[in-house]
């Protein structure tokens, strides 16, 4: 009898626990972003997207050409914690006001010409979605350098 009431209270408190921790993790996070002029200048370094908040490229170096890093976080996937789908290396190549980005992780190169623009001034990537991962309504992404 006293087994079955321990039960009942343990499934009770962990249900409760649950949506708590569900609810606070669904919530949307203001987006605080660093002093530009705190920041170093050009292309290397972290650009998080400003709509969703949850998209993050890094660049690791100034040069038109090289690899990016697209960042979506992390999902619970069969038990364990893994990137969300589209967190991939791309590769890319600038020139003048577009980039051409591929795929590095697709069996079939999969890539495209997009809109680029980098105000330096200002410390903001204005992008085409390159990536059908991402998950925003949006044709043109507007990334920031936070770091």
């Amino acid at each position: 009898m006293k087994t079955q009431s321990l039960r009942k209270g343990v499934l009770f408190l962990t249900v409760i626990f649950s949506i708590g921790l569900m609810s606070i993790s669904c919530q949307k996070d203001n987006i605080s972003f660093p002093d530009p002029g705190t920041l170093p200048k050009g292309l290397t370094g972290s650009w998080v997207e400003i709509n969703t908040g949850t998209d993050t490229i890094s660049f690791g170096t100034d040069n038109d050409s090289g690899f990016f890093n697209l960042s979506r976080g992390f999902a619970m996937t069969n038990g364990y914690w893994l990137p969300k789908m589209g967190s991939t290396s791309y590769s890319y190549k600038i020139s003048g006001d577009s980039i051409t980005v591929v795929d590095g992780l697709s069996n079939s190169m999969e890539g495209g010409t997009y809109y680029f623009r980098f105000d330096e001034q200002n410390l903001t990537i204005n992008i085409g979605k390159f990536s059908k991962y991402i998950s925003t309504k949006k044709s043109l992404l507007t990334f920031r350098k936070i770091k």
